[in-house]
């Protein structure tokens, strides 16, 4: 993890996809750039407070902090709307296959 401008990071902890850490120190305005190629469906929170992410200079994940004595950083990928619609409609298209190819064999047992 790097900060661009001033500030320490501290207690660094990665479980799975969420990662968490303790900023202290931070004047306004520092970009804290993140160890993910950016992409869109991470959330970063700071105490609690969702804050908007971009893409750093090196293609990282990154925020602009505010002016903080200390505060915990939690980063999660959560993935994109259009990841949850494409999942639901590839569910349903398998429950539907599912239904047709049981019909299918009772209507043959059937005749």
């Amino acid at each position: 993890m790097l900060l661009k401008e001033f500030g320490e990071v501290d207690k660094v902890e990665k479980i799975g996809q969420q990662l968490t850490c303790i900023a202290q120190n931070v004047e306004k305005g520092t970009i804290i750039e993140f160890p993910y190629i950016y992409y869109p469906g991470y959330i970063v929170t700071v105490n609690g407070e969702e804050k908007e992410t971009f893409e750093s200079e090196n293609g990282f994940l990154a925020v602009s902090l505010p002016e903080i004595t200390q505060s915990e950083i939690s980063v999660n990928y959560v993935g994109t709307n259009l990841m949850l619609v494409s999942k639901i409609i590839s569910g349903v298209t398998l429950i539907c296959i599912i239904i047709y190819w049981i019909f299918k064999r009772y209507m043959k047992c059937n005749s």
